[in-house]
């Protein structure tokens, strides 16, 4: 009776695959979304069978993909036939604005082809509301991330200055979630500001503040000084991010075998997020008292000028150093007139500028030195140097004024030449002086008569020797151009040396202290290095797109799942909390040098 039974069991479940039949269909939440709004497509496969194969997503040209694919999968038995089917989800985020059609996805299952039918969509522009300032205090800037806060907010320093008065702008990440990395996908280019970018450390501090009775972790992502260069409304254009977010498993499993297989830590998703835009409103600089003379300079600032020597001789040159600190935008200072006797000659001046980003302000330092050469003896005076500023805290113009310079020039003993200068000679003259002339030449070389000089080696390489220099150019020119011109190409050249550069660096960080930085630029080489071979963009780069592209190109199984331990390694000690010692980072970097020199065989 036993053996009947298996026999029977068996003879149904081969009657039930072989009259097994496929079908693929798929969906969306929505077919009209915003540019920056996040959508859900949807694949699902059906049969009469519990071994569903895996779909491979057609190319997506419009979409990047965030998340995905989330898997869940359903076994029904009607009336003594089994049927079951297997939904994929992908998280997609559009990446221009029009009508696009997501293709079919077709595969090939025991030599029939079965498609899905194709979706259209339409992205439009996101319409931005309008907030006062009493509902914008109380309603932040906020994204739900499956139940999770995660928000980027821009801050401002003031939304009502002057034209070129500094505005600090800062860029920071609430979230209450585990944040793994992050990634810059559009920065702001903000026309109509000149911009100074504050430098922050490489891994953001974390600190704690409570939003409407909430407790948020704040990461400060990026500091910036904008010093608006023309009056009127401007705006801050917002900050877009990616971000790899660990989301804890909240729901039951509906399977055994699931909840065996789960991350315990959780499961990482990726989330696309953006800043506010801020309106600034930019007056005008006043009338009211302003110098004839007034060049636009706005913040605080400080003067002085000096003089290396105040005795000299005759034709002796003399250096007058004006220095101008403050705060503001000193990149924009003009170098002020020196007004000198007409006796002195005056030089052009030669700038030297620092800058310091510290604090939430920008300050600078500029060194304008002039040179004057006296040409008769006597006494000199150089007049005070002026230069007007707009104070924006006090609302009112400055003048600075320095002390004057006195000179007294005594005989000294001249040359000829120097006479002839000082009496005859302009500056530029003075200069060719001893250039122009040149002594004859006592020595001179001759050749036999009846030497043959065009079959000498040096003289016929002297015309072949710059055609290959030509030859060589060319190639090199042509090769330019191929980068340029071809981006993947690009990409998959200098894919070893960006890699090589950040395994140099990761070297250098083997200590304790900067494990945490050790295991960032790993993971920067790790990925890099995959992403630029493969021209993968890092909007796209998952476990799953990445293992399907080293599959694809012939990479052993073995190698593909070092290279996912090594990424996974690398995310995990880099956002653990603990530091790893010299012999744990040592291991882990031979490890994934090793594994990278192996992909390397491969593409």
């Amino acid at each position: 009776m036993k053996l009947l039974s298996i026999n029977l069991i068996l003879l149904f479940l081969i009657n039930t695959l072989s009259a097994q039949d496929y079908s693929i269909r798929a969906s969306v939440n929505k077919n009209r979304i915003a540019l920056d709004e996040r959508f859900e497509y949807k694949l699902e496969i059906s049969g009469q069978s519990t071994s569903l194969p895996d779909p491979v997503l057609p190319e997506i040209k419009n979409f990047a993909l965030l998340s995905g694919p989330n898997t869940s999968t359903s076994i029904q038995f009607i009336n003594g036939n089994m049927s079951s089917s297997k939904t994929y989800s992908y998280i997609l985020m559009p990446r221009n604005i029009g009508k696009f059609v997501i293709p079919k996805v077709q595969m090939k299952i025991d030599g029939k082809i079965y498609k899905s039918n194709n979706i259209s969509l339409e992205v439009v522009k996101q319409k931005v509301k309008k907030q006062n300032k009493q509902s914008a205090a109380k309603t932040s800037t906020d994204q739900d991330l499956l139940g999770e806060k995660l928000y980027l907010k821009t801050l401002v320093s003031s939304r009502n200055v002057y034209q070129n008065e500094q505005v600090l702008v800062t860029y920071k990440l609430y979230f209450r979630l585990t944040v793994r990395s992050y990634n810059f996908d559009k920065i702001p280019a903000n026309p109509g500001f000149w911009m100074e970018e504050f430098k922050l450390p490489g891994q953001p501090e974390i600190s704690r503040e409570i939003v409407n009775g909430v407790e948020y972790q704040v990461a400060t992502l990026r500091q910036v000084a904008l010093f608006p260069a023309q009056s009127g409304e401007l705006t801050i254009e917002p900050l877009v991010i990616s971000v790899d977010a660990m989301i804890k498993r909240k729901t039951r499993s509906r399977s055994l075998f699931d909840s065996f297989f789960d991350d315990p830590f959780g499961r990482t998703v990726r989330q696309t997020i953006s800043s506010n835009p801020i309106k600034i409103n930019v007056k005008e600089l006043p009338e009211k008292g302003k110098p004839r003379n007034f060049n636009g300079m706005v913040g605080k600032y400080s003067m002085s000028l000096t003089a290396d020597k105040k005795q000299v001789k005759a034709n002796d040159a003399v250096s007058l150093k004006l220095t101008i600190a403050g705060e503001g935008n000193i990149k924009l200072i003009v170098p002020p007139k020196l007004i000198v006797p007409p006796d002195l000659e005056l030089y052009d001046p030669k700038e030297k500028l620092s800058i310091q980003r510290a604090n939430g302000l920008v300050r600078g330092q500029k060194n304008i030195e002039y040179i004057v050469v006296p040409r008769f003896e006597g006494e000199y005076t150089i007049k005070p140097v002026l230069l007007n500023y707009f104070d924006p805290k006090s609302r009112k113009y400055k003048t600075l004024r320095t002390k004057s310079v006195d000179l007294e020039v005594v005989g000294g003993v001249l040359s000829a030449g120097d006479i002839s200068a000082s009496t005859t000679l302009s500056k530029q003259e003075v200069e060719l002086l001893g250039k122009d002339i040149r002594f004859i030449k006592e020595i001179a070389h001759y050749t036999k008569r009846g030497e043959k000089i065009y079959a000498n080696f040096l003289f016929l390489s002297g015309f072949i020797f710059p055609l290959i220099l030509v030859g060589l150019a060319f190639g090199y020119k042509r090769h330019q151009i191929k980068l340029l011109g071809d981006v993947q190409f690009a990409r998959r050249r200098k894919a070893g040396k960006i890699a090589s550069k950040h395994l140099i660096h990761a070297k250098k960080l083997m200590k304790a202290e900067t494990s945490r930085e050790f295991y960032k630029f790993m993971s920067k080489a790790l990925q890099g290095f995959v992403s630029n071979k493969l021209n993968i963009d890092m909007t796209d780069f998952t476990v799953t797109s990445v293992k399907l592209n080293l599959e694809k190109i012939g990479v052993n199984a073995e190698e593909i799942t070092e290279y996912q331990d090594c990424l996974q390694e690398s995310d995990y000690m880099q956002f653990a909390g603990k530091n790893s010692d010299f012999d744990q980072m040592k291991t882990f970097f031979d490890k994934s040098k090793n594994c990278l020199t192996n992909l390397e065989k491969y593409i």
